[in-house]
């Protein structure tokens, strides 16, 4: 089976079981999908591809907006601002994929392997 067809598999199922759809199709995954990357939606990814996929889009967003709104008149170097965005990164990450392995487990959602069988 294709990936999209997964992908339109997966997003029936997750609609099905009364999850909004800007929590399954968020637009990190929208924009993975349009750059042409075969991810599956956030429910079905691992927990290690959840923190790295979440910390990389977010690290620098979060790091960027805080320079420009304080460290910079804070006057804080450069290497502590970036190690506080990866440490904020790592954080919210973990927190992420916390968060979509347990409801995987709570909406007993199939395995993406197995979608469309």
């Amino acid at each position: 089976m294709d990936y999209e067809k997964k992908v339109e598999f997966a997003h029936k199922e997750l609609n099905d079981k009364g999850v909004g759809k800007s929590n399954y199709n968020p637009p990190i995954a929208r924009l993975l999908r349009k750059l042409g990357l075969c991810f599956p939606p956030p429910y079905y990814r691992s927990f290690f591809t959840n923190f790295a996929l979440n910390m990389i889009f977010f690290a620098p967003v979060w790091g960027v907006i805080q320079w420009y709104l304080t460290w910079s008149e804070l006057d804080k170097p450069i290497l502590e601002a970036v190690f506080a965005s990866l440490l904020t990164g790592a954080l919210f990450g973990l927190a992420m994929a916390f968060f979509y392995a347990i409801r995987r487990k709570q909406l007993k959602l199939t395995a993406w392997r197995s979608l469309g069988e």
